[in-house]
């Protein structure tokens, strides 16, 4: 999410009637059991268990501390140890606003940071992450505005699946480059609907799914703040995330994973849980953006073997705040 133009509206508001807040206290690794039979489908008895570390919208730059605190973030996620990372976009800060010149300086921080990283990050792009999209009359630029992020991290499109172990990992990109006052949109677009569409016939209908997307594909964002009256829907969540979501109906989707929009929140949507990592720059260096600090997160899933857990109980979600900040609430709902 961008703190330009329209961050006024990002300040601390009250909390709506559907959303409630309880304290995690104490950073607790808590591990909850993944029932065997998701959505009517049998999962693999293949199954391991899954320390998944979430980091999203670093937001890296050279003012601000950032590097310093950066540091920070490395050694946190290295003592956690987990199986694998996922970085949920937004690695640097000012994609579309920002000269390639301010971007080239700004990777070169991000690199800095993700070469602490002891455990191998797959990541997702985020709209920060886009390399001068916009031309000067606002206009969508004719050169592909991805490049930069793709170069980086050696991959030839943003979105992928792969498997690891046992669990079908989706990575999308939601960020449609439109111009203007707004000029992205959360958007699958059709591209990569019709890759999803190809790529669901070829994985196993037991093999469980964890959706990894930066815009978010449900957040309880105006409802838990008051009317949030700066950017257009499309800024903080993926318009056509039914399109997706409709697809994977029939599949044991596991859980969606989501960044964005800096906030601590866990939300519950017929039975999948939809988490929002709370962003590793706060407030984009400027102390916590809505009550959640600078931090990052860990998940545990331990699969069932037979026994039937609550399915609000799938996924175990613990947020932890950078050294020196209080504990974090989370946001939490159920539709």
């Amino acid at each position: 999410m961008d703190s330009a133009p329209d961050s006024h509206v990002l300040g601390s508001l009250p909390l709506g009637r559907r959303a409630f807040l309880a304290g995690l206290g104490a950073f607790v690794t808590t591990q909850v059991l993944l029932p065997r039979t998701i959505r009517g489908n049998d999962l693999s008895p293949d199954l391991r268990p899954l320390r998944l570390g979430f980091l999203t919208d670093c937001h890296s730059r050279e003012e601000k501390g950032a590097p310093q605190a950066l540091e920070q973030a490395a050694q946190l996620m290295n003592s956690l140890q987990p199986d694998l990372i996922i970085g949920g976009g937004d690695f640097v800060h000012g994609g579309f606003y920002d000269s390639g010149r301010v971007m080239d300086r700004r990777w070169k921080v991000a690199d800095t940071f993700l070469k602490k990283l002891h455990t191998k990050v797959e990541p997702i792009i985020g709209n920060h992450d886009f390399y001068e999209p916009i031309l000067q009359d606002r206009s969508p630029s004719p050169h592909d505005p991805r490049w930069r992020w793709k170069k980086y991290f050696g991959l030839h499109e943003t979105y992928r699946s792969f498997s690891f172990r046992g669990y079908r990992f989706l990575m999308l990109d939601t960020v449609k480059v439109v111009g203007g006052a707004n000029p992205y949109r959360g958007w699958i677009d059709a591209a990569q609907i019709s890759w999803l569409d190809r790529e669901l016939r070829r994985i196993p209908a037991n093999q469980p799914i964890i959706l990894c997307s930066h815009i978010p594909f449900r957040t309880s964002l105006r409802d838990s703040f008051g009317p949030f009256v700066g950017p257009s829907p499309g800024r903080v969540r993926v318009l056509n995330a039914d399109s997706v979501l409709s697809r994977l109906k029939d599949r044991p989707l596991a859980l969606v994973l989501q960044g964005h929009v800096h906030i601590n929140e866990r939300l519950q949507d017929n039975g999948v849980p939809f988490i929002t990592g709370g962003a590793v720059c706060g407030k984009w260096w400027n102390g916590p953006n809505m009550g959640t600090w600078p931090g990052l997160g860990m998940i545990e899933i331990i699969p069932s073997d037979g026994i039937k857990a609550p399915s609000d109980e799938r996924i175990s979600w613990n947020y932890m705040n950078l050294p020196g900040a209080p504990a974090t609430p989370l946001i939490s709902q159920v539709a």
